[in-house]
Formats: C-alpha cells, sequence, structure tokens
C-alpha cells in the first residue's frame, strides 16, 4: 500500500488533530470550542516521550497556534493518568497564546492513552486524551503525532523554556527513589 493511502487510512479523512475544549470560567463562544490541528508533533528522549499539538483559530486546520497543548510522559507507557506532580503520570499544560484570556493552565487530572509504538522516524503516535486543567479546562479529543525531534527540542529550548521545565521530569521522583 503507497504510503499516501496507508497514512489516510491511519488518519481517517479528518484532520491530526480533533478536540473539545470546554472552558466553564469563560463566557461566549470561548466556552466550548472544537479545535482541530494538522500540526502534531512527538518526540522522545531522556526516558520521556513529549507530543506538541498548535491548534489554530476554531474552524481552521493549519495557521499561527491560538492554543498550545504540551504533554509530557514517562517513555513506554501507553495508558497513563494525569495527577498533577505524579512522577509516573501525564504532565503538561494547555496555553491560550493570544486574545483577552491569553494564559496557561497546567493539566492536573485525566487519562490519556497511547497507541504507536514505533521509534521510526515516520511512525505516527495517537493519543486519546480526557484531560482537566487547574482552572477546570477540559480537553476531550484525539491527536495524531508524526515524529519532529527538532521541532519540539526548539519548542522547548526557545520557544517556551520555561514553561516546560516548569514541569519537572516526569521519571525524576522514581529516580530519586531509587
Amino acid at each position: 500500500m503507497p504510503l499516501c493511502c496507508w497514512v489516510a487510512a491511519l488518519a481517517g479523512c479528518g484532520p491530526s488533530a480533533d478536540i473539545h475544549l470546554f472552558q466553564p470560567g469563560l463566557a461566549g463562544r470561548q466556552r466550548d470550542l472544537r479545535l482541530t490541528s494538522e500540526q502534531v508533533y512527538w518526540t522522545t528522549g531522556n526516558g520521556a516521550e513529549r507530543i506538541l499539538a498548535e491548534f489554530p483559530l476554531p474552524g481552521a486546520a493549519t495557521g499561527r497556534p491560538m492554543y498550545l497543548l504540551y504533554l509530557r510522559w514517562p517513555a513506554g507507557a501507553r495508558e497513563l493518568t494525569a495527577a498533577g506532580e505524579s512522577a509516573a503520570g501525564v504532565r503538561g499544560f494547555l496555553i491560550q497564546t493570544r486574545d483577552r484570556y491569553a494564559g496557561k493552565a497546567s493539566v492536573v487530572a485525566g487519562k490519556v492513552v497511547v497507541s504507536g509504538t514505533s521509534q521510526s522516524g515516520k511512525a505516527p503516535r495517537r493519543l486519546d486524551v480526557e484531560l482537566t486543567c487547574e482552572d477546570g479546562t477540559r480537553v476531550v479529543g484525539h491527536l495524531l503525532a508524526w515524529r519532529d525531534d527538532y521541532y519540539l527540542s526548539c519548542f522547548e529550548t526557545h520557544r517556551r523554556p520555561a514553561d516546560v521545565q516548569a514541569l519537572s521530569h516526569p521519571t525524576a521522583a522514581s529516580d530519586a527513589e531509587g
């Protein structure tokens, strides 16, 4: 099967990421959004896997990011819970990059199921997410990410280093105990 057919079969007919974002603290149209994106990336290294989904304005699948969802979890884990400071779970944040509600909310609860285990540069990762952030925002949907070590490295070290560093390494607590 040609690569384009395999990708289409894996991804379906929709975008790489499709989430429902419910922000109970906001009013109007921003309270309940459906966001889609083709800008979803994953990488692995230092005992952790990471994913970044960049969501443009509602209704678009590409473009300047309005929302960023960044998640990190212990390498090899496939079914995870998000429990704030839990070293064994998924950690992350959601950022609205601009507008009057711009800001960051840390993921404090929820679950993530990861599919796809190949380390190949062309292998995707699919995440089914049900997350709750510290401000009550809920993120529910799926992400299909393509490996891009360089893009994630730039995000982590140049675009949002303080936000990423605020998340302790997901295996740091278990390493310290051992």
